[in-house]
């Protein structure tokens, strides 16, 4: 019995991104993105398919969910016709991700111009109403049900309209919906002390900051916030569970092979195994044969057809 899981892994994720309609990045265009990325692949084994993965789990942190959600309009957009078609698609289940900025599908995904630090630090999606990303006018939607905060010009300086850094957005969510965001209260009572524009530099040199609206609520960043390398830090959490878990999985069906063929009734047959990603892009066993999905319990040795 043969297996490589994470050669199947690299092919599930390729898949879904041309699912997508996304590019799909070569191995080298994401060393490129890497200080060290000649030294780590030398000494990483799984140094080229790890890179994958966070480029994919960093574009599906940018994606909005298919879903039929359920919706909230702030005050400041209830007189807003331009909202219309946006909120029949979100309430009737219609992708709107061809309406997000066509960044998300930049091979580069944390290049200073390519990533989203708005969404990655304050969980807040930026929506435009063309799709491709086009137009300056760009719809702010906080997704934990669809909270539609407000209506803002795309960033120019030149101009001196702040927007990424806006905290108004925040604002809006305390003041109409503040159990959406309450979680992420880190203490009341506090001052703020940057200005959006000390706020707009610090997330350009990779710093997260805390927001403290009007009433003195102090929030951490709703997003879970992003690191160092501008990646969202659920996408560097993933990507390093993701790994590991195809390795445990891999390991174990390698030395296995007779506990699933007892399992499977193929005693004399060949096997043949590969990993797929389920919905939630989590790895699962698949016997191609029987096509039957294996629920792996590595701990206990067991394996259930």
């Amino acid at each position: 019995m043969e297996v490589d899981f994470f050669k199947d892994l690299e092919t599930e994720i390729k898949e879904k991104l041309k699912d997508f309609g996304y590019p799909i990045p070569s191995f080298a265009e994401l060393r490129k993105q890497h200080i060290s990325a000649t030294e780590a692949h030398l000494s990483y084994k799984h140094y080229d398919i790890k890179n994958l993965v966070l480029h994919f789990l960093t574009v599906t942190e940018r994606r909005i969910p298919i879903k039929k959600w359920n919706i909230h309009i702030s005050p400041r957009l209830q007189n807003r016709p331009e909202t219309a078609n946006m909120v029949s698609m979100l309430s009737h289940g219609v992708d709107v991700n061809p309406f997000l900025s066509k960044q998300v599908k930049a091979r580069h995904q944390n290049k200073d111009n390519k990533t989203d630090l708005l969404r990655f630090e304050w969980g807040i999606h930026h929506i435009h109403f063309e799709e491709g990303g086009k137009g300056d006018d760009m719809l702010f939607v906080y997704f934990d049900g669809a909270y539609l905060l407000d209506i803002l010009l795309h960033e120019k300086k030149e101009v001196g309209n702040v927007t990424w850094t806006n905290t108004s957005l925040i604002q809006i969510l305390h003041d109409y919906w503040p159990q959406a965001i309450s979680r992420a209260i880190l203490q009341t009572g506090s001052k703020e002390i940057l200005t959006q524009e000390e706020r707009r530099i610090l997330r350009k040199k990779a710093g997260n900051t805390t927001v403290t609206v009007e009433d003195g609520t102090e929030y951490l960043p709703l997003g879970g916030s992003f690191t160092s390398s501008k990646h969202p830090a659920r996408a560097i959490i993933g990507t390093d569970r993701l790994v590991d878990r195809v390795r445990v999985l891999e390991h174990w069906v390698l030395h296995n092979e007779q506990v699933i063929r007892q399992a499977l009734d193929l005693h004399d047959r060949d096997i043949d195994i590969k990993l797929v990603l389920d919905e939630n892009y989590m790895p699962q066993v698949f016997e191609v044969t029987k096509r039957a999905l294996l629920n792996l319990i590595p701990n206990d040795e067991k394996t259930i057809a």
